[in-house]
């Protein structure tokens, strides 16, 4: 089977060489100057906000921040325990909460983010579900590339009851290193409420001649993972990020945005995701020269 498809992607691929015909592709101005929106609560880090305005897919340069807006995280408590945020004086766009005062978010409680600018009043809510606690970490060779990479592994209990959605951050040296590239989500359809040990959610795969640009894993680095929970809703928005960062192969998805959780009182798409989650917070591990000294070399 591996020989077949390796024959069959050659073949694609002398057929398309022969092809040279120039396609030029017209972009679509149907929607433009629309909102974005980053924003997030966990239970250790407080509501932040970014709003901007998009740019066309040919201008190479950061979105702009919408300043003035007037930016309010709720709970569905009783009675609701609601913050306004301020903007933050450096940086245009950025909303957080003020100085003196705590919002943290509470598993168990659905939040709502609620954004007015220049007339137009956008809303999204999203359920923090519970997350339990990761036990523990390690760092040794991967179970996949023969031993040859190295692989981080959780271990922990999965939360009983269908319908759990989990996101995995790995930070190496207190840097955030996954992306849209490399980012673990999962469902538990198949492992609900059982005990998860050894599972790989990442893999620190190079290319033999390229091992100095694309390994990230080194000796003497420390590894912290970090556990979240998030909604069915946040989980197929990742889905089609990966989905999406993965496009111009030639088995690859249409281009498209990404449908978010945010309405708009004009009807307009709104881009970007409101994010509400509870964080477990992995032990550390050091890489030292004996997890090295098991790498299988290449």
């Amino acid at each position: 089977m591996k020989t077949y498809i390796c024959f069959f992607l050659i073949s694609i691929a002398v057929v398309l060489s022969s092809c040279e015909d120039v396609v030029e592709v017209k972009l679509n101005g149907e929607n433009l100057n629309l909102i974005g929106v980053e924003a997030s609560i966990t239970t250790l880090d407080e509501p932040a906000v970014f709003l901007y305005q998009t740019l066309q897919v040919n201008q190479d340069q950061a979105y702009p921040g919408i300043s003035g807006a007037l930016v309010t995280v709720s709970d569905n408590s009783t009675p609701a325990n609601k913050i306004t945020l301020i903007e933050d004086q450096v940086k245009k766009g950025f909303y957080r909460v003020p100085e003196n005062a705590e919002y943290l978010g509470v598993a168990g409680r659905e939040y709502t983010l609620t954004i007015l600018s220049q007339g137009v009043t956008l809303i999204a809510k999203d359920q923090l579900s519970k997350v339990e606690p990761i036990d523990s970490i390690q760092v040794i060779p991967s179970l996949r590339g023969e031993g040859r990479f190295l692989g981080v592994f959780t271990y922990g209990m999965e939360t009983p009851g269908i319908g759990n959605y989990y996101k995995w951050e790995l930070y190496v040296n207190d840097t955030l290193i996954t992306d849209a590239n490399r980012m673990a989500i999962a469902s538990d359809e198949f492992v609900d409420g059982n005990y998860i040990s050894k599972l790989e959610i990442y893999t620190d795969f190079y290319e033999k001649d390229k091992e100095v640009e694309q390994r990230k894993l080194h000796l003497n680095d420390t590894i912290l993972v970090k556990q979240n929970s998030i909604s069915e809703f946040t989980y197929n928005f990742y889905f089609q990020m990966i989905n999406q960062s993965s496009t111009g192969s030639l088995f690859s998805i249409p281009p498209a945005n990404i449908k978010s959780n945010f309405t708009s009182s004009d009807g307009k798409p709104v881009l970007g995701l409101f994010l509400a989650s509870d964080v477990s917070v992995s032990n550390k591990v050091v890489i030292d020269q004996t997890l090295v000294n098991r790498l299988k070399k290449r």
